[in-house]
């Protein structure tokens, strides 16, 4: 009897362990596709604090930023959202920096920086960050003309783009 219950056993935990959080991102994609955006985000984050490397921590990261970036969340105010946004990308692109999402992230951070918490220092940064790093991602020229444009009012802007085609 012990001779097939510790094989058996030892199936059950590789088996259990294999799925790299496989089931439990399914469960919080199927809460987010069901627009139940905070059992969406309870499940992500029990994947993050479960498995602290994979595939699905990845795309967890990733959708968890992006839910605080739109406002998703119930009860948590625009600002908190943008900083939980801002960490959970930081996350992502520290852990997983040859991901293919974490070019947007970076651009998202520099961008909510700027644009949202007004912190134009670290979006200078930030911003700079991406440029070192994804110099020939497709939103490199976006970031340029951000970095051009920091701190500048609307109008400014115009009026900067109204003399330079006179």
């Amino acid at each position: 009897m012990k001779k097939i219950f510790l094989p058996i056993l030892l199936i059950f935990i590789f088996s259990c362990s294999s799925d790299n959080g496989k089931k439990v991102y399914d469960e919080g994609l199927k809460f987010y596709n069901e627009k139940k955006y905070s059992e969406a985000l309870e499940k992500f984050n029990e994947l993050i604090n479960e498995y602290s490397s994979g595939e699905f921590r990845e795309k967890s990261l990733m959708l968890i930023g992006s839910m605080y970036y739109m406002y998703l969340i119930p009860n948590v105010d625009q600002n908190e959202s943008n900083k939980k946004a801002v960490d959970y990308f930081r996350i992502l692109i520290k852990e997983y920096p040859n991901s293919k999402d974490s070019p947007k992230a970076a651009f998202l951070v520099g961008y909510i920086l700027a644009n949202h918490l007004n912190k134009l220092d670290e979006a200078k940064l930030a911003y700079q960050f991406f440029l070192d790093n994804y110099p020939e991602n497709e939103l490199a020229k976006s970031i340029k003309l951000e970095l051009e444009n920091l701190g500048k009012s609307p109008e400014e802007i115009l009026q900067n783009k109204i003399s330079k085609s006179k």
